[in-house]
Order: structure tokens, then C-alpha cells, then sequence
């Protein structure tokens, strides 16, 4: 047995000037992937979060749009109109006789207006 007692614990590999560049660049490398990898990550988990509170903004605003459709079109009733008219601003119903009624005049095909039948 051929036994070195001068190299025990050494590395095997002599290391030369532009070895320890190889093994520099090398673990900058790694550690640059590495970041890329951790920062992508961590993106990914800000626009899901983001995602998240957009949709619970969407949610909010149809809950309050259809909030705002019912009382629109309550608002718009026509009872409730004809009351604020003949309660708050003093209107009367006409009489049967000052009512006239407007006949529209409609359109054929060809392009010409015509009288509605009688």
C-alpha cells in the first residue's frame, strides 16, 4: 500500500487562479437562479393577492349596483310618482275631456309614412 501522509485532507484537485473564477462564477449563477426563482415566486403570490382583493371589489360593487337597480326602479314607479305629483306639488287628474290622445305614425317597409289603421 502506497500511503501519502503529506495530503491527507487536501483537496484532490490542485486549484489553479481560473478554477476558483469557474467556481465564483459558478455559485453566482446558482445563486442568481435561485433569487430569479424565489422573486417569481413571490410575484406570483402578490397578484394573487391582488386577484383576491379585486374580486371581493367586483362583489361589492354588483351587490351595490343591484342594491341601486331595486331602488331606481322604485323610485321611478309610477304610483309613487303620481302621488308626489298630486300630494307635494298640488297636480289634479285632467278631465276625460282634456285628455287628447296622439296617434304615432309608422313606417312600412318601402320607407313611407302611413297612418295607423283605424
Amino acid at each position: 500500500m502506497n500511503a501519502r501522509t503529506g495530503n491527507i485532507g487536501s483537496f484532490p484537485f490542485p486549484r489553479t487562479r481560473s478554477g476558483n473564477l469557474r467556481l465564483v462564477l459558478l455559485s453566482g449563477f446558482v445563486v442568481l437562479v435561485l433569487m430569479l426563482y424565489v422573486g417569481g415566486k413571490v410575484q406570483i403570490m402578490r397578484l394573487g393577492y391582488q386577484i383576491d382583493e379585486l374580486e371581493k371589489q367586483k362583489r361589492d360593487l354588483e351587490r351595490m349596483n343591484r342594491s341601486l337597480q331595486i331602488e331606481a326602479s322604485s323610485l321611478s314607479a309610477p304610483g309613487r310618482i303620481e302621488e308626489i305629483a298630486i300630494n307635494r306639488l298640488g297636480m289634479v287628474r285632467p278631465s276625460k275631456e282634456n285628455i287628447v290622445v296622439v296617434k304615432r305614425k309608422t313606417v312600412d317597409a318601402a320607407g313611407s309614412e302611413r297612418s295607423p289603421a283605424k
